[in-house]
């Protein structure tokens, strides 16, 4: 048995998060459950209520407190579920969950056109309420919202949908996670190696090409063998959106999508035109590092994640990881490094891989919790970068949980990653100034290169992967595995051009999980862009910088993204952020070229 195929049951306690902080029991789960259930069935007694002030503060706190309940019942059922996806229980608690918030959806689909019916100078007058003071974001969106609501029985249609709606998204997950084995491998020490979602990438880093190119064919070759099912799922989910879209009025799913968050369309392809002028700077660092990590004039796509062996790692046992990553972090004050702290006393990290564990890492949790991460912790420098993001998710959330009420508290994707990748950035600037020596130079500063890489270049090829495909939904073409391979070998011809093409590449798309929440991953570039300027500004201004951060992390959802964004003296409504984030990508790449020809 390996620490990759562990079962749960055999894991240390003090590496697994306390879910037990949200629910104690099953049976608190299952109490909870019952009362969101009967309030749910209060709900209907308000409808043609609400132009009565009084009602509808009565409605808006009952449908606040069924929210609450609902958020606390799913986000519990679905982390247990990610701790082991082949467990049938957690499974059950899931659907539950999910069927309860559709019920709620449905139950209290007539309160936003009801609203939206209202005079406008009503829901000004309520707006300017003190009572009405957690719910001003909701009403402000109603009006914004106003040619985008339909009737009150056409928006409860749309909400019965919902379940059917996240169905792909479900499929995807447990053939990804659950049911779908890769090969083993002959791995770098000469045992066998089976593939998982957690050790491929640090597989990929190997300096064994033949063990990367086993790694690569076994990985892409499993979901070749699955290629019209995950096909079919992805259709469907793109389907879904255009079916959301089109039902509220809307030319686009993109102008969908990026509505909730008033984000203008231009923002999205003027990251995609940016990222195209400073594609040469992408060729270049991958060619260098082919030359210098493993001697490579002509790179293949299975050599990207290749990592110089340059004598140098960040190797350390989880404790002190952590503790390295608070200590590198004390720019952002003593608060900051305490919490950071509190979250391996507290438990909320779940630290280690095991059979039937959710892939890849998130920080998530509830308004009555303290955030939780789940990860799969390695003893390398990546590891420990991820823990550093993932934190930051994790803070980001403890101050607009604390700083805003229930209702403003949660902040918008657009600035989802902008707080774990200010850790990111602080983390790798800080262990460069601690190790002058080249080789921790070349070590550290590849890395930095290489999270440019995967975090604006990657995602914003992703993006445009997710433009393409469902422009081509909403022209009325198939989605079929060909086409998708079609588009995704195009995207990585444009994107990587120094690479030698294979047959293999084609099928990638389909291990990309973010691909069904639509147009979310062009928020990783352009939260690595914000990310950068604050870290820049932390690091130069110091107190000053660190108040106006703290500032953005406490606004939650109270302002609009790119005004929260605006405390921390960024403006992401202008291409300037991006621009000059690659701007430093390239300052930062003379330097490794220059270090790599010594």
């Amino acid at each position: 048995m390996t620490e990759d195929t562990m079962p749960r049951a055999s894991r240390d306690l003090k590496d697994t998060w306390a879910l037990e902080d949200i629910y104690a029991a099953d049976e608190k789960w299952e109490e909870d459950y019952a009362k969101a259930e009967s309030l749910v069935k209060e709900l209907p007694a308000y409808e043609g209520k609400l132009s009565s002030r009084d009602d509808c503060l009565a409605a808006s706190r009952l449908y606040s407190a069924v929210n609450r309940l609902i958020e606390n019942l799913f986000s519990y059922a679905r982390m247990r579920r990610d701790e082991d996806n082949s467990v049938t229980r957690w499974q059950a608690l899931v659907s539950r969950s999910e069927g309860l918030m559709m019920q709620a959806g449905t139950a209290g689909a007539y309160m936003v056109p009801e609203l939206t019916a209202c005079p406008e100078e009503y829901l000004k007058g309520l707006i300017e309420d003190p009572d009405f003071e957690p719910f001003t974001v909701r009403l402000t969106e109603i009006i914004r919202n106003k040619p985008h609501t339909l009737s009150g029985p056409e928006e409860r249609i749309v909400a019965m949908t919902a379940e059917m709606g996240s169905a792909a998204s479900t499929i995807y997950d447990m053939l990804s996670d659950a049911d779908m084995k890769f090969p083993t491998i002959t791995g770098e020490d000469g045992q066998p190696l089976e593939i998982t979602h957690g050790n491929y990438i640090p597989t990929m880093m190997s300096g064994n090409r033949n063990v990367r190119k086993a790694a690569y064919e076994s990985l892409y070759g499993t979901y070749r063998s699955f290629a019209s099912t995950f096909a079919a799922t992805y259709a469907s989910s793109v389907k879904s959106d255009i079916f959301y879209a089109r039902a509220a009025k809307f030319d686009t799913c993109l102008e969908a999508s990026l509505h909730p968050d008033m984000i203008p369309k231009e923002v999205y392809l003027s990251l995609i035109e940016t990222v195209h002028k400073h594609l040469g700077a992408l060729s270049r660092l991958v060619k260098v590092n082919a030359k210098h990590a493993a001697g490579l004039d002509e790179p293949a796509y299975y050599d990207l994640y290749v990592t110089p062996r340059d004598g140098f790692d960040i190797a350390l046992p989880f404790d002190e990881a952590l503790e390295l990553v608070a200590d590198c972090l004390k720019p952002l004050g003593e608060e900051y490094q305490e919490l950071l702290r509190r979250a391996r006393k507290e438990r909320w990290i779940d630290c280690y891989e095991n059979i039937g564990k959710s892939s890849g890492a998130y920080s998530w949790g509830t308004y009555d919790s303290h955030p939780f991460v789940l990860m799969s912790y390695k003893r390398n420098f990546d590891s420990v970068s991820t823990l550093a993001h993932e934190l930051g998710h994790s803070m980001h959330t403890w101050y607009s949980n604390k700083n805003q009420p229930f209702e403003k508290a949660g902040y918008s994707l657009f600035v989802a990653e902008v707080a774990s990748t200010v850790n990111e950035v602080l983390l790798a600037l800080e262990l460069l100034d601690r190790h002058p020596e080249k080789n921790a130079q070349l070590f550290l500063l590849y890395n930095l290169l290489d999270g440019y890489r995967g975090t604006v270049y990657r995602q914003t090829m992703f993006a445009e992967f997710e433009l393409e495909a469902h422009t081509m939904a909403e022209k009325g073409e198939a989605l079929t595995y060909e086409s998708l391979n079609d588009l995704h070998d195009r995207l990585n011809r444009l994107y990587y051009p120094c690479c030698t093409p294979d047959e293999w590449i084609r099928w990638e798309w389909m291990r990309i999980p973010h691909f069904y929440r639509a147009f979310y991953v062009y928020k990783y570039a352009t939260g690595f862009s914000a990310a950068t300027a604050i870290a820049s500004r932390i690091r130069s201004e110091g107190e000053t910088a660190v108040a106006d951060y703290k500032r953005f992390l406490s606004a939650g959802g109270s302002l609009p993204p790119i005004e929260a964004l605006k405390l921390a003296g960024v403006d992401m409504s202008t291409s300037g952020p991006v621009d000059k984030a690659l701007c430093f990508f390239e300052e930062l790449l003379e330097r490794y070229e220059k270090l790599c020809a010594e």
